[in-house]
């Protein structure tokens, strides 16, 4: 068990110094002496005995006339630990377990926690005012988003209402220019849009009633830690900041996974049918209600530029090359670095390095898996490396072997899709033990795989395919027995690499030789796209559309061979 600090000495005046070891236990012995190693005060039974213990055979103890005559902690703090622990109800919670993140009494520590993290609470509370900042500023900027939450539900919620009138208004008009055998159809759609209104209204509701609650618990909390601070109650502040950490990060999550259970679908509008004056005879509905969550690929996307993240490298001065980016919170995400061999946090908001890793290989390609784990393929390695990650930490878990040298990796339906081998090249599908369960390796089919992605209802994969010797360049539509739907071809794009689906089905394919980046409709089918024309060569594409917000890692202009920077757009559609 590893303790860190000194126990601070117990004693009623500044001039009293006690044994140590003894008060620990609730006595009260007078010094006889001093250990300049442990640093503790002891009793003349303890003096006599260090020295006999094994782990204390060399310390070096000072008698009456050479100990120090001060404690050398030299504070003394104005609140005294009062609680006592529920297991050992004599015994006051003195320590805290870094490993359980629990304060615990010194019987407690002594059989339960042995081989923990565990700090002597008198002696770690006296520095903490760079903690509570950082404390402060999470609850604050969470705070913050809650206010936010509530006033985009509140303009949400009015925009609805307008737009709700607005339909409505389209329907009754264009239902007056119809005869009355269309009652029916107009009562069904009338019906629709009430119920998507009142649901979007519901969902609003919920997020802005949520938010008020998240944010009063943290104002509530926070006033209780000022409070604390103020009055310098040091040993109650680190304990309460200790349980407030684990809350924050509780109610965090509460709150992104607020806002998207209840993400709307935005803009409602009534589409007319005009056809139907002639033919209504013919047709079984009046019109269709159309949202502005999830906009038709004929809608043309305007992407307009934000900043640039410089990737970091913690040593050497070779740059970056990003060939793969997963977001996993809404301010870090991991990247993959192929130059340096290392995977990276990143994050967004500041464009600072949280954390990163060495691996034993360029990494190619990273996929987020459930459970806060990621994988990652390596180039020229015949195996997926799974890795863990917290907010400020990554760490190797375990391998998944292929049997085939691994250049790109999805993850879909507890499965694994490994892209593998050159000239040709085949897609390996593996479920998280390994087991293989199909491989498409038609002959002609791959060439090389570059990037696999899965479309949002899980039923096709896109796959884009090069390989440099023969200067192909195909992106694929292939459905879960290998069959090829749709495939775009083009001599003006070479060695297409990212591929990133937009929330309107359609994709975004990286070029990186031609310095280009297409928007492909489902049937592939090139849609425009405006606003991504200066990009040069782009490796990989991110999309977040919680945020709307568009990642493409490509070439500064003083590095011209390495993706090494990261553009960040907002994304629009007409």
């Amino acid at each position: 068990m590893e303790v860190s600090g000194k126990l601070a000495v117990s004693s009623e005046q500044d001039s009293n110094l006690y044994c140590l070891p003894c008060d620990r236990d609730g006595l009260k012995e007078p010094d006889f002496g001093y250990c300049q190693d442990c640093e503790e005060y002891l009793c003349e039974s303890c003096y006599k005995h260090h020295r006999k213990q094994k782990p204390s055979m060399n310390h070096v103890l000072l008698d009456q006339d050479r100990m120090p005559q001060q404690s050398k902690s030299g504070n003394i703090k104005n609140d005294k630990i009062t609680d006592f622990c529920t297991k050992h109800s004599d015994k006051l919670l003195e320590f805290f377990c870094n490993t359980h993140n629990s304060d615990v009494c010194y019987v407690c520590m002594t059989l339960e926690h042995k081989h923990c993290k565990v700090d002597y609470i008198q002696n770690v509370s006296g520095n903490l005012s760079g903690e509570l900042e950082k404390l402060i500023y999470r609850m604050e900027t969470l705070i913050q988003k809650c206010k936010s939450n509530v006033k985009i539900a509140e303009t949400a919620t009015t925009n609805i209402e307008q737009m709700y009138k607005a339909v409505v208004e389209d329907i009754k008009v264009f239902r007056n220019e119809i005869n009355e055998c269309l009652d029916k159809m107009e009562a069904e759609i009338m019906r629709d849009a009430k119920t998507r209104a009142l649901t979007a209204k519901c969902k609003q509701e919920n997020v802005k009633t949520g938010s008020l609650h998240i944010a009063e618990g943290m104002s509530s909390t926070m006033s209780m830690l000022k409070f604390l601070g103020d009055e310098n109650k040091q040993n109650k502040l680190f304990i309460e900041m200790k349980h407030a950490g684990p809350q924050v990060s509780r109610l965090s999550d509460q709150e992104k996974q607020l806002v998207e259970d209840n993400k709307t679908d935005g803009e409602v509008n009534f589409i007319r049918n005009e056809m139907m004056l002639s033919q209504f005879k013919h047709n079984t509905s009046l019109g269709t209600i159309s949202t502005y969550g999830r906009p038709c690929a004929e809608s043309a996307v305007y992407v307009h530029y934000e900043r640039t993240i410089q990737v970091q490298n913690s040593s050497g001065n070779r740059q970056c090359n990003i060939s793969g980016m997963i977001l996993i919170s809404s301010t870090n995400m991991i990247v993959a670095d192929k130059n340096n061999n290392k995977i990276k946090t990143i994050n967004i908001d500041e464009g600072t390095l949280v954390s990163e890793i060495i691996l034993s290989s360029s990494p190619r390609d990273v996929i987020k898996l459930p459970q806060n784990k990621f994988a990652v393929a390596l180039c020229d390695k015949k195996f997926i490396q799974i890795m863990s990650y917290t907010d400020i930490s990554l760490s190797l878990d375990r391998r998944i072997d292929v049997g085939e040298i691994c250049y790109c990796v999805a993850y879909c339906q507890d499965k694994l899709v490994v892209g593998c081998n050159y000239n040709p090249g085949k897609l390996v599908i593996l479920d998280l033990d390994g087991n293989i369960i199909q491989v498409f390796d038609t002959p002609g089919l791959f060439d090389g795989p570059e990037k696999i992605v899965f479309n949002r209802d899980k039923k096709f994969m896109y796959v884009s395919d090069y390989f440099y010797c023969k200067g192909h360049s195909k992106c694929m539509k292939l459905d879960w027995q290998g069959n090829v739907l749709q495939r775009f071809e083009d001599q003006g794009y070479k060695c297409p690499q990212g591929i990133q689906e937009l929330e309107d089905g359609t994709l975004l394919v990286c070029y990186t030789e031609s310095s280009n980046i297409v928007r492909l409709s489902s049937s592939f089918k090139k849609c425009e796209i405006v606003g991504l024309e200066n990009i040069c060569n782009p490796l990989a594409v991110l999309y977040n559309d919680r945020d709307h917000k568009l990642y493409i890692s490509c070439s500064s202009e003083e590095e011209r061979y390495s993706s090494n920077i990261i553009k960040i757009f907002s994304v629009k559609w007409t």
